[in-house]
């Protein structure tokens, strides 16, 4: 195919088959759709961050095409289309997959609601967030939560651990704002302003140059050991062994928050000391620890170790660009036509590259012997570095956990409520659409409809559900979709619903059994059973920080066959990624294809 959608002439037919995965329908020419022997909708809803548009739908497609071909040996092509539910217009993708002697026609789409969040929330609001909610959920973990569920107000017990676990997350966010604001104050007057300031000292600038050298470090060692988590996470290297890192990678993240608390206590007592005490201009606080030659090693070492690191990193990079480009560039030089084109582009491009070079070189002196100028020329590097690092950080926070705090606020008036109802509302009317879709006869075109959601998705996921089944329960007898019925699976995985229950109920001064009892009249799920779907299966991996075990939303000691089922992933294994990893293992995908 080319870049217009027409089959490409010039490449061999059998050529353009293979590489043609799927198909693509027009819509039909009725808002109705055909009717069909065995048809299943699945709804997914994606989690926090940035989403591309389908990027959701296609992950769920994909894994299911896959299985099934794992099974049957075969693959078929799928389908994508678009198809007229009211005023409004869905997007799905159709796949064929077999069970036993039946074809089943299943159909994935998609709430999206990414775009609504971009650029809505600032940092100092989502760490406002985090502040309130490690507050808030210290004050109730002295307590007994209460909540109410399944027709009575039923107090849980809250483990210790979780009082110790917002302790030291509070702490961290703490630290994380004390070196980021030294950071960003330092790195401000020493690049804009031709004089330092009275107070940034030299004595001062070393004691904080030795603090974030040693943060660096640790914060290198444990991505390096998040990387080797990722890289062993295959099937040729046994489970024991990926557990066994697992822990080890446990052990170095809780080294980098003990030095990330560290250091913002060092930094804050720094500060203070050398602003406010009797310090000398040029006194460096920390020889009074250790000893001056160890850390003038250390820096040293760092500040080599990091150039060399640097280096590394941009020479990769730019290799693995050329051993790409080079291939293409061979293509275009091998065509006639836009040869010469393609030679002056080159041209030009080396030219600018090669003048960028050479203004960095001369700037910082690279061209002068290396013996003379390699200590002045890399002493500090940690402060570029940290920049980079509390920019990346400040996007992470934003992006993902600034998705919770505009949905996960609703226990207190903020500027996120108009937001909040417009997300619910885009999520509730794709979902509304598709159950309520018809076929020309008028009959509904899915007996079964499985709901998904990942992450917060499954927050929102949630949400919705519960406002269809309670909508279906007040609608007149020839609007009733069956909700209830015709969902056999909710299907939540990297779920976060555990931890936004105790954020909502832990609010304020505690939660009163008036307005529990208030919030749980919207939530059907969790007021009798017999409004749940057949079954509730949640997948989460102890390796995950963000999701958990759900137990809130079931009595201690429930025998219902609709009380969630929590199946843990074994392959989830990379502290952290864990979040993401469900995607790549086989138990979410077996869940779902063994439901449809």
């Amino acid at each position: 195919m080319n870049g217009t959608g027409v089959a490409d002439k010039s490449a061999p037919r059998e050529e353009v088959e293979k590489r043609t995965q799927y198909s693509v329908a027009p819509p039909p020419p009725e808002s109705s759709v055909e009717a069909a022997k065995k048809r299943i909708a699945i709804f997914v809803a994606h989690g926090m961050g940035q989403q591309i548009p389908f990027e959701t739908l296609d992950a769920i497609a994909e894994s299911l095409r896959a299985h099934d071909e794992s099974l049957t040996g075969r693959r078929e092509k799928p389908t994508s289309t678009s198809v007229r539910a009211g005023d409004q217009w869905l997007q799905r993708v159709e796949l064929n997959l077999k069970s036993g002697a039946d074809q089943i026609e299943a159909h994935v789409y998609e709430g999206y609601w990414a775009p609504l969040t971009e650029g809505r929330i600032t940092l100092r609001q989502v760490m406002g967030f985090l502040t309130g909610a490690a507050s808030n959920g210290m004050k109730i973990a002295r307590k007994t939560f209460k909540r109410w569920l399944m027709g009575e107000y039923h107090a849980f017990p809250t483990p210790i651990r979780i009082l110790l676990y917002l302790l030291v997350a509070a702490a961290t966010v703490g630290a994380l704002v004390a070196l980021n604001s030294t950071i960003l104050a330092v790195a401000a007057v020493r690049t804009l302003f031709s004089q330092r300031p009275w107070w940034l000292t030299d004595g001062l600038f070393a004691d904080l140059t030795t603090t974030f050298n040693a943060v660096v470090t640790t914060m290198v060692v444990f991505g390096a050991s998040l990387l080797i988590a990722h890289l062993i996470r295959r099937p040729s290297v046994p489970v024991i062994a990926r557990k066994i890192w697992g822990w080890v990678t446990v052990v170095v993240f809780f080294l980098t928050l003990l030095a990330i608390i560290l250091a913002g206590v060092s930094v804050l007592s720094l500060l203070f000391l050398h602003v406010r005490g009797n310090v000398a201009a040029d006194a460096q606080l920390w020889q009074r620890f250790l000893s001056k030659d160890w850390i003038d090693h250390f820096n040293a070492r760092f500040d080599s170790w990091g150039l060399w690191s640097v280096l590394a990193v941009v020479f990769v990079t730019l290799l693995s660009w050329v051993i790409v480009l080079v291939p293409k560039l061979g293509r275009d030089l091998a065509e006639p036509r836009g040869r010469v084109l393609t030679i002056a582009v080159l041209l030009a491009f080396a030219f600018v590259v090669a003048a960028i070079i050479l203004v960095i070189l001369r700037f910082f002196g690279v061209l002068l012997p290396w013996s003379e100028n390699l200590a002045t020329s890399t002493h500090g590097i940690a402060w570029p570095l940290l920049v980079m690092a509390s920019a990346f950080i400040r996007v992470v926070l934003v992006q993902f956990v600034g998705d919770v705090a505009i949905y996960v606020m609703p226990y207190k008036v903020d500027a996120f409520n108009d937001l909040r109802k417009e997300i619910k509302d885009v999520v509730y009317k794709v979902a509304h659409a598709v159950y309520a879709l018809k076929d020309k006869s008028g009959k509904l075109v899915y007996d079964r409809v499985i709901v998904i959601g990942h992450s917060l998705g499954s927050v929102i996921a949630y949400d919705g559900l519960n406002r269809l089944i309670l909508e279906d329960g007040a609608a007149a007898p020839d609007q009733i979709l069956n909700v209830v019925t015709r969902t056999p699976l909710f299907l939540t995985f990297g779920s976060p619903l555990n931890k936004t229950a105790f954020i909502f109920g832990a609010q304020g001064h505690g939660t009163t059994e008036a307005r529990e009892s208030l919030a749980a009249s919207v939530q059907p799920l969790i007021q009798d059973y017999k409004y749940r779907p057949d079954q509730w299966i949640n997948i989460y991996s102890p390796w995950d920080i963000i999701s958990g075990y759900l137990d809130l939303y079931d009595l201690p000691g429930s025998t219902s066959s609709k009380k969630v089922n929590n199946l843990a992933d074994p392959e989830a294994t990379t502290l952290l990624m864990a979040h993401t990893e469900y995607w790549n293992n086989s138990l979410l995908v077996k869940t779902l294809y063994n439901a449809l």
